[in-house]
């Protein structure tokens, strides 16, 4: 059964063992970069921190999650309650990442549906856009599973193609 768990100050060596180990990339891509090179769990909680003191003053920062099935970490899930016109044209309200591993297994389409419904019911978000790489077919898959609706394929700040899609909550 996948949930979620907010990153908060009490991870411990697990969660860092996860960010250390996992392939949570896409062509370079990593949702949760910012934690590259950190090697211990007081430094994983002084980020965290960092992200925390972020989120409480910018509207369109993101907040992270670790997506479980039952107590083993399967991957890593943001939402972004609010975006700008930066954020709604490069990344939408979720990113999601799953451990190579446990790809193709169904958790990113349980974990993107679930994840909607909470920006619903905590943030009262009912049209979510999530975008993936245009050649990208699992993650548009994935999208696509979750009730997501082909918006337009825009070029992202990298240069690379999105596709963007909306998926409506209720």
């Amino acid at each position: 059964m996948i949930h979620f768990q907010e990153f908060n100050l009490k991870d411990g060596q697990d969660r860092l063992d996860f960010l250390m180990k996992a392939d949570l990339s896409a062509r370079g891509f990593n949702i949760i970069g910012m934690f590259d090179n950190i090697k211990t769990v007081e430094k994983m909680r002084a980020k965290i921190r960092e992200i925390n003191g972020l989120a409480a003053h910018d509207p369109c920062a993101c907040k992270y999650y670790w997506i479980l099935n039952d107590d083993i970490i399967v991957g890593v899930i943001t939402l972004r309650p609010t975006l700008n016109g930066f954020w709604l044209h490069n990344a939408g309200h979720i990113g999601i990442a799953i451990d190579a591993p446990y790809r193709c297994k169904k958790y990113g389409t349980a974990a993107l549906k679930k994840m909607c419904e909470l920006a619903n019911n905590e943030f009262g978000i009912k049209d979510i856009i999530s975008v993936a790489l245009v050649d990208n077919t699992a993650s548009r898959t994935m999208i696509e599973k979750a009730g997501g609706q082909y918006w337009d394929t825009v070029t992202a700040a990298d240069g690379e193609e999105m596709a963007r899609y909306w998926i409506k909550t209720k």
